[in-house]
């Protein structure tokens, strides 16, 4: 399971379980290339839930994955972050622009779609970054740490990241580029072939494809919901 998806998920069993007491749910969580690794080599996971696309696509490809289970789950919402609260103004943007900071961390774009995303805003605004300005995080998780530890003043990250470490500590200053600003990160879920639970695993994804809650948990944590 994607590690930006971790909490999430747990609010999304735990919504669930109050229409179904008797479901149980084991989470394991990790970088989405860490699990999909694992599942090719058989671990006995029932769901994946990706941050990405791709992965998801090639275990169905390669025979790991159901077809007719795979959907996107959501959207992942790029969004500038600073444990500053002064730091961004409204139109994060000029702050980029200026280059008036010191690092910028973003995740690996060759590996992680957050790093992908927040790479082609740079690039489609047209913004350049001196030697050293730029951060690369191995995972989306060292992306958002590096702002956490101030080793980078500024991070392009994970909405969700952003508001999960808000709900425990003071809140920093954030700006959310539009969707027009980079590709979509489109999450998706595949059950798996060797899904031990498959019967509970495909009424636990029609409920987060389809009910309110499940909706409402999505966005309220950070994510767009898909077109339906």
């Amino acid at each position: 399971m994607a590690a930006n998806f971790t909490e999430t998920l747990k609010r999304l069993v735990s919504g669930y379980r109050q229409q179904q007491p008797d479901f149980r749910a084991s989470i394991s969580s990790g970088s989405s290339g860490k699990h999909y690794a694992q599942i090719r080599q058989g671990a006995p996971f029932d769901l994946f839930f990706s941050a990405d696309d791709q992965r998801p696509a090639d275990l169905v490809a390669s025979g790991h994955g159901q077809e007719e289970s795979l959907f996107t789950y959501a959207l992942g919402v790029l969004m500038l972050w600073s444990l500053d609260p002064q730091r961004l103004p409204e139109d994060g943007l000029e702050v980029l622009r200026a280059g008036d900071f010191r690092r910028l961390a973003i995740a690996n774009p060759r590996v992680a779609p957050y790093g992908t995303a927040a790479m082609a805003l740079l690039e489609r605004e047209e913004i350049s970054l001196s030697r050293g300005q730029l951060v690369t995080g191995q995972s989306l998780g060292q992306a958002f740490n590096f702002v956490v530890s101030g080793n980078a003043e500024l991070g392009l990250v994970a909405a969700s990241q952003v508001i999960a470490y808000e709900r425990q500590h003071p809140a920093g200053s954030r700006w959310t580029p539009t969707a027009e600003h980079y590709p979509e990160v489109r999450q998706q879920v595949v059950l798996l072939k060797n899904a031990r639970h498959p019967e509970l695993a495909t009424v636990f994804l029609h409920w987060i494809r389809h009910d309110e809650q499940a909706h409402q948990i999505l966005q309220e944590d950070g994510y767009a919901l898909p077109a339906p």
